[in-house]
């Protein structure tokens, strides 16, 4: 697929233009390196390797190769998933007293996106392609922030529920951040597996603005 590398300014004007249809979200495919740490998926937060994985999709019978994608293994212990955020630098993902049991029972796993800036007034479409090796469920949650009292906060959030087992599936979620919150300045994707303990993929995922009012 086709790779891009976008400057800041030509990323604002990008968002701030929203082409009905166009996507907004870069590297929604998984498919582009980040050039200066090559193990981790560009416009993406780094991956700690263990739970959460960038990582060639398994072919499945009938479905076409999905190529790059977001792989995540709940069925990994606390103390396992605490070790790997230590050795990974991911400080902020790091809690205390950790136990023996599957990260799915408590925490479950996230990755997030690249915080893209909002155009008043417009609804957000995203789709994205799921897979569950085992029946463990997810979330893509559409999270927005805006400057309160100096400070970024998050003000708005929707999820897509997902699922299934054995074979890819496509979700969609309509949001609407600026209609109850006009002072929402960004987004972010956030992918979240959970329960039961197991493997699922995330991958295609894109957001789009579109015409409609009845989002959230």
């Amino acid at each position: 697929m086709r790779k891009f590398a976008l400057t800041l300014t030509g990323f604002l004007a990008l968002a701030m233009r929203a082409v009905p249809g166009e996507p907004i979200l870069p590297n929604g495919d998984f498919e582009q390196a980040d050039p200066a740490y090559p193990n981790k998926p560009a416009h993406w937060d780094a991956p700690d390797e263990l739970g959460v994985q960038w990582t060639t999709a398994p072919d499945l019978p009938g479905a076409p190769p999905h190529g790059k994608a977001i792989r995540m293994d709940t069925s990994v212990s606390e103390k396992a998933m605490v070790e790997s955020y230590r050795k990974a630098g991911l400080a902020q993902w790091i809690f205390p007293h950790p136990a023996d049991s599957a990260i799915a029972e408590t925490y479950g796993l996230s990755l997030y996106s690249e915080a893209v800036p909002v155009v008043p007034g417009k609804t957000y479409r995203v789709t994205f392609d799921y897979f569950s090796e085992k029946g463990t469920a997810g979330k893509l949650w559409f999270r927005a922030y805006a400057d309160v009292n100096g400070e970024k906060k998050r003000v708005y959030e929707g999820t897509v529920d997902c699922g299934g087992t054995g074979s890819w599936r496509q979700f969609t979620g309509l949001f609407h951040p600026t209609r109850y919150r006009p002072n929402v300045a960004e987004f972010k994707i956030m992918l979240f597996a959970y329960y039961p303990p197991g493997v699922a993929w995330f991958d295609n995922v894109k957001v789009e603005t579109i015409d409609d009012d009845s989002a959230p």
